[in-house]
């Protein structure tokens, strides 16, 4: 089971790093980057939330990203947002 839980917010944070990547113009993110001092910004933020919601099924509030602008955190959000979904 923790098996499965590690292979699903790998698979969600490669997916969030490519958006950052396009998003960002970087080459190189990591999961504990930040989205911010990466050159972020709250237009960059919403532009990422929509290719969340677009790609993944999964809406965002902006606020998310001012609170856990790091990979690592948005994908266990992520998760557990889908999770919750999947249940509901």
């Amino acid at each position: 089971m923790e098996t499965t839980i590690a292979v699903k917010e790998r698979l969600i944070e490669e997916k969030l790093i490519g958006f950052w990547k396009e998003i960002l113009e970087q080459e190189t993110i990591g999961t504990d980057s930040n989205f911010f001092d990466l050159g972020g910004n709250s237009l960059l933020a919403m532009q990422f939330i929509q290719m969340v919601k677009n790609n993944m099924g999964v809406r965002l509030p902006i606020k998310v990203m001012f609170e856990q602008s790091t990979i690592r955190e948005l994908s266990v959000l992520i998760k557990q947002l889908d999770d919750i979904n999947k249940l509901g």
